[in-house]
């Protein structure tokens, strides 16, 4: 099985970051979008390591309206200062995301890009250089948004280190459907990606071994001792806070940053995707007890959706 993730031309998701963050000086002020703040009900510190902000970058912004306002209700506002260019997602009248409109010399595939806390930009920067990161487009600020930087990890996921100037939303236990949840990064090497991860951004790692109804169909085979089984995903903490996922890529593909979305029941949301010509690549019946599924949007963002709250007796 296998989880497409964005293919880049060389140097084209900066061009495409830049214009989305509002950090390209070549190009004139109407292709500037300025975003909004991050939040509106800041937490009283910097929560570093949480996932505080989820951009699209796709071919076809109208598409991805019709697409994602189908399956989750969402709303869009359309940006002034880059209309035709850059759109604010929102959520019962929030904003919580936006959507970005990239040529194809700018972006091969779309992806959802997404933004972490971190308390100081440039030190994460330097410090991503030099675990063997690329900085695509160095620390920059942004009116609204704060002070971010963009960066390559060394197996090729894309992400945003970001200050924001609004400050972080607050932790909740109370995600409604449509609401943002939960982000894993789909990577060619987990345990690499681990020790940048916990490097860079302070995370604590917890592992998880492969069920065994996973590696059954994978060339561990059936009779593996359970004591044996591999570690395919990582929790990632600060402090007693599980922030993120990391998950090992089952074959091959690009790394890249998978956003869920909440809803209550899956398979109507699979449905609501299937419906308007998104994709299936991981259905329900593949999660343990169907929580969560794996889909992609018509031109072939991939992204998730999971049950909240969780049914019971689920264990990731």
């Amino acid at each position: 099985m296998q989880i497409p993730g964005s293919t880049l031309k060389h140097g084209a998701i900066a061009v495409a970051c830049a214009a989305i963050l509002g950090a390209c000086s070549s190009a004139p002020p109407p292709a500037r979008p300025v975003p909004p703040p991050i939040t509106d009900d800041a937490a009283p510190e910097v929560l570093a390591g949480k996932v505080v902000w989820h951009d699209l970058l796709t071919h076809d912004a109208g598409a991805a309206r019709e697409f994602y306002g189908a399956v989750f209700g969402w709303g869009f506002e359309e940006s002034e200062e880059a209309p035709g260019r850059y759109w604010d997602i929102t959520r019962e009248g929030r904003v919580i995301g936006g959507i970005f409109a990239a040529d194809a010399d700018e972006l091969d595939s779309p992806l959802w890009l997404v933004s972490i806390s971190v308390p100081d930009v440039d030190g994460s920067a330097s410090q991503a250089g030099g675990l063997g990161a690329s900085v695509t487009v160095p620390p920059s600020d942004l009116p609204n948004r704060g002070r971010y930087a963009v960066v390559e990890d060394p197996q090729g996921a894309f992400f945003v280190v970001l200050r924001s100037a609004s400050g972080d939303p607050r932790d909740t236990q109370d995600h409604e459907p449509g609401e943002w949840l939960w982000s894993e990064l789909w990577t060619s090497d987990a345990p690499g990606a681990v020790a940048f991860y916990e490097d860079l951004l302070g995370y604590r790692s917890e592992g998880i071994a492969a069920r065994l109804e996973e590696v059954a169909e994978d060339e561990y085979g059936e009779a593996i001792a359970e004591g044996d089984l591999p570690i395919v995903f990582f929790a990632m903490y600060t402090g007693e806070k599980v922030r993120a996922g990391i998950h090992q890529l089952p074959a091959d593909g690009p790394p890249h940053w998978l956003p869920y979305v909440a809803v209550r029941d899956v398979a109507e949301a699979v449905a609501r995707a299937v419906e308007q010509g998104g994709e299936v690549l991981l259905p329900p019946e593949a999660v343990n007890n169907g929580e969560a599924a794996i889909l992609a949007d018509p031109a072939g963002a991939p992204f998730g959706v999971q049950q909240w709250p969780r049914p019971e007796g689920g264990d990731r």
